[in-house]
């Protein structure tokens, strides 16, 4: 049997060996994720930039009357949308998607917002607000970055949204339509208020 102090020699040079590995995962971690990151050709970054493409043939489609053609894109964009969420989520989000998601949502639905405004379908002044309230979104997100998450509230007026344009375009002058509108619409003044605080809370290093 080998003496103590050999016996203690032993166990620290494995506590050795167990500490350096630790700190080489720690190392290595940081890079892993700056990789995942970085990626550029993935799944739910093409269901992004389809949905992107979507935004000009569902206006002309709108533009057309041809509704039913515009209703059945548009649906499809919003389950390319839902698609690409929890893919990202499993996968992990990367910068790319981080910025192509929500140029795409929200670009969909305010270009098709404008059309029907114009059509008469949606009130005007209600489509003007939620306009200003993308392109104050979009300009936050280009100061802070992805420092400030989506949150649930914003989803829901997403959906809640998507639903009632589809409904509407599919139903002119359908009262179900008309209340998930302006349920939507009252979901996405709360979602950007609470963004704006989050983005103020950001600014101010608080």
């Amino acid at each position: 049997m080998p003496p103590d102090d050999v016996l203690w020699e032993r166990y620290d040079l494995q506590g050795v060996r167990i500490r350096m590995r630790a700190a080489d995962k720690a190392m290595r971690r940081p890079n892993e994720v700056r990789r995942l990151e970085d990626r550029i050709f993935t799944v739910p970054n093409a269901l992004s930039l389809a949905r992107l493409f979507m935004v000009p043939i569902v206006v002309a489609l709108l533009l057309a009357r041809a509704d039913g053609l515009a209703a059945a894109l548009f649906v499809l964009a919003a389950v390319t949308d839902f698609l690409d969420g929890r893919l990202a989520r499993q996968a992990g989000p990367t910068r790319l998607g981080q910025i192509l998601d929500p140029v795409a949502d929200r670009l969909m639905l305010s270009s098709v917002a404008v059309v029907l405004a114009v059509r008469g379908l949606l009130p005007a002044w209600a489509v003007a607000i939620l306009v200003g309230r993308d392109l104050l979104t979009l300009i936050g997100s280009i100061v802070v970055g992805n420092k400030v998450r989506v949150n649930r509230v914003g989803k829901a007026a997403t959906a809640m949204l998507m639903g009632a344009i589809a409904l509407v375009v599919l139903i002119p002058g359908t009262v179900v339509g008309e209340i998930m509108f302006y349920a939507g619409f009252g979901l996405s003044i709360v979602a950007g208020l609470m963004y704006l605080r989050s983005v103020r809370r950001i600014l101010g290093g608080g």
